[in-house]
């Protein structure tokens, strides 16, 4: 298992500059990926880390047709249930939704939802708060201490997924003014698109590359 000094170690054997702040590019490499990046298998997104699922709960509101989604929540609601634990009808788009409830002003049990925007709308809008449980993706927690872990990225591909992408946004910027030729921004870059696809390969066939957007 990589820890944070660990990969941090790995990046500055590569770079060779002290002047980079090697933890930011490792834990964005982290939020990128779980968050979809594009997917070696077409115009695609990659799909969620399994790592990463939460089940969560939200209070809907007495007087309003949304409420926000748990602070976690980064992607793809997959699952929602009321108080009885009866499965609710998750749109798949804000257009379907408004085309069915227009003026979200319905009264009564919550029937239908959709997440747009870190909000969670509902219709119709129940006269006792209610509450309801999400199955999702979560946020990756940030590595903040040397013995941290990458969160959600599979044991085998930490090193080669982070490592190769922290070198490749790093080379990005040394490389910028070098006329076009930015070989080793190429190089770590491949490195770390063979890694992605890796993964993608590595996720349950049902699950690989369906998220065009989230």
């Amino acid at each position: 298992m990589a820890t944070l000094s660990d990969l941090r170690v790995l990046v500055a054997n590569i770079i060779q500059d002290t002047s980079f702040n090697i933890d930011e590019y490792l834990n964005r490499g982290v939020n990128e990926i779980a968050g979809g990046m594009t997917s070696n298998f077409g115009n695609l997104i990659t799909p969620p880390l399994p790592n990463l699922f939460k089940i969560d709960t939200v209070l809907t509101s007495i007087s309003a047709a949304y409420v926000s989604m748990p602070a976690t929540f980064q992607r793809k609601l997959q699952f929602v249930a009321n108080s009885s634990g009866q499965e609710i009808e998750i749109y798949n788009s804000m257009i379907e939704f408004a085309q069915d409830h227009p003026l979200l002003d319905g009264s009564g049990t919550v029937q239908a939802v959709i997440e747009k925007g870190g909000n969670l709308y509902y219709q119709k809008i129940p006269s006792v708060a209610e509450t309801l449980t999400l199955h999702f993706f979560r946020k990756p927690v940030d590595m903040t201490d040397s013995d941290d872990v990458p969160d959600g990225i599979p044991l085998h591909l930490q090193v080669p997924l982070l490592v190769n992408y922290a070198c490749y946004k790093i080379y990005e910027l040394i490389e910028d003014d070098i006329n076009n030729v930015a070989p080793n921004t190429m190089k770590y870059k491949a490195f770390f698109q063979e890694a992605l696809k890796t993964l993608e390969l590595s996720l349950p066939v049902d699950e690989r590359s369906l998220y065009l957007s989230d």
